[in-house]
């Protein structure tokens, strides 16, 4: 087997990691095929979901098929190898509404390293056969149709494109090329009829669901997604800010490109401003269907209060976001696609809790009322009607 080139390109600036020391703002790194490896890994499950359902245990067998495992003291080699060389990096220089979709975590030094838009130096080799090319390929086609590679992918950030221009010279047994350049999600029922099919000839059992699924997959009913044309050229930093200024606006109830000041959230007022005041939070924190934990800067404290889920021993826990925002450059303009999954929000004995933050605010941790699932898949159909009402829509699948 021989090693071929991957075709790959970043449309929007990826972040990778972390520079060691204050200060630093350019230099070389190694691209991250592990953290490559496992986001593909991640899309691999949300298309193999559909075929085995419930039976985790099948789930991982998909998935070791293809990138192999490590169990009982013995190990399953990865049919699929990814080699990658050196790239340069920087740092951003962000503010505004481009930093606030970064969110803090990637504002402060040391800086994060940023790979620019730019093409990237992969090499993809296959150990298997024709039907391992067409997993890697099916989940290279959800990464670069719905996702991105570094931190805070899920919002817009590593958004990956095909070069048509190069040929992918893997040896495919049903998968079309095609569906990787088209960059439509209406390939979705083809794509996923592929990896069926695959699984199956590669003796992996089928299965079902028995109701809500428990992580993200297309599982008929239990995903939608749609696309928005952003009405907006530019740079990529340019389609990044204006997604966070649409972001910001729907966690605040407001019109985008509005003047005045932003009113607080629910989740400000009925949370966070309460615990650091000394007073019981109250209400439902919707807030968390995007995402937890959800980080406050409070009015009048030096300290921030954080929102969290703890699992039945007190352990705190993290959800990420069922909601994954991607922008594309394209003939006419950015275009914005919204995936929202949904698969169970949180376990039944996970609660929540608000506490302090860095520095403290001189308080013991507060239960805080979860919402529903009704009420997590209500909060994500908001984000498509508000996004549908200030941007065209385009194609949807629901």
């Amino acid at each position: 087997m021989t090693w071929h080139s991957l075709p790959l390109s970043t449309v929007t600036r990826a972040f990778l990691g972390r520079y060691p020391r204050v200060g630093m703002r350019s230099g070389q790194m190694m691209f991250p095929i592990p953290s490559l490896r496992g986001t593909l890994a991640y899309w691999l499950r949300a298309l193999a979901g559909p075929y085995v359902g419930d039976d985790i245990t099948e789930l991982l067998r998909a998935e070791a098929e293809l990138f192999g495992a490590a169990s009982d003291g013995s190990s399953r080699p990865s049919r699929i190898l990814l080699r990658g060389n050196r790239i340069n990096v920087g740092a951003p220089e962000a503010k505004g509404d481009l930093a606030y979709l970064m969110g803090p975590g990637l504002t402060t030094d040391p800086k994060p390293r940023q790979l620019p838009p730019c093409s990237l130096p992969l090499k993809v080799k296959n150990d298997g056969s024709a039907l391992h090319t067409d997993l890697f390929l099916s989940a290279l086609w959800a990464l670069r149709t719905f996702g991105g590679i570094g931190a805070r992918a899920r919002r817009g950030f590593g958004t990956l494109a095909f070069n048509q221009s190069t040929r992918l010279e893997l040896q495919a047994s049903a998968f079309d090329r095609q569906w990787l350049i088209r960059n439509s999600h209406t390939d979705l029922p083809h794509v996923l009829a592929c990896v069926a099919e695959a699984l199956k000839e590669l003796g992996i059992r089928k299965g079902t669901f028995s109701g809500q699924p428990h992580y993200p997959c297309f599982a008929e009913g239990w995903y939608r997604v749609e696309d928005h044309p952003m009405n907006i050229r530019g740079q990529d930093t340019d389609a990044l800010a204006s997604l966070g200024e649409l972001l910001k606006a729907f966690r605040h109830q407001t019109d985008p490109r509005g003047n005045g000041k932003l009113p607080n959230t629910a989740g400000y007022r009925e949370v966070a401003r309460p615990y650091a005041n000394g007073t019981a939070p109250t209400g439902v924190f919707n807030a968390g269907a995007l995402g937890l934990p959800v980080v406050y800067t409070v009015h009048g404290h030096s300290e921030s209060v954080a929102v969290e889920p703890v699992t039945a021993d007190g352990t705190p826990a993290r959800r990420a976001s069922p909601l994954w925002l991607r922008v594309t450059n394209g003939r006419g303009g950015w275009l914005l696609r919204s995936l929202a999954f949904h698969a169970e929000w949180l376990p039944e004995d996970m609660k929540l809790r608000v506490k302090k933050g860095s520095g403290g605010v001189g308080r013991r941790p507060a239960h805080v009322e979860r919402p529903d699932e009704d009420a997590v898949k209500a909060e994500l159909d908001d984000w498509f009607a508000f996004t549908a009402e200030h941007l065209q829509k385009s194609d949807k699948v629901q």
